[in-house]
């Protein structure tokens, strides 16, 4: 999210400081008209504000990957990789209870 804040920002900014050299550039011709000094000085506040936007929500962001809780098995409670629901040593006791349970024929040699 802050990374696309950003870029929106430099974008913002770019693309105002290139019709700005535009207006400028043609101050007498028509084309200078198309390009008024008000909206290039509300764009560039724009712009500034969607980087410092951009910059407060990445220190939030890197403060935020801090203070989250790791994952922890349901039984045990023992810190796990992210994604998973229980550590190592329960999910195979789920899946061999699991597997017990729906596997009851005989197997056929």
């Amino acid at each position: 999210m802050s990374s696309t804040l950003l870029r929106l920002g430099l974008w913002v900014i770019l693309i105002v400081v290139a019709l700005y050299v535009v207006h400028e550039t043609y101050e007498g011709d028509p084309i200078s008209e198309f390009v008024p000094m008000a909206m290039l000085q509300k764009a560039i506040a724009l712009g500034g504000i969607l980087v410092v936007t951009g910059i407060v929500v990445r220190m939030f962001e890197k403060t935020a990957a801090r203070v989250v809780v790791k994952n922890r098995c349901v039984t045990c409670r023992t810190p796990i990789q992210p994604g998973a629901i229980y550590c190592r040593a329960h999910l195979r006791s789920v899946l061999a209870r699991e597997d017990d349970r729906t596997h009851m024929t005989r197997l056929r040699r």
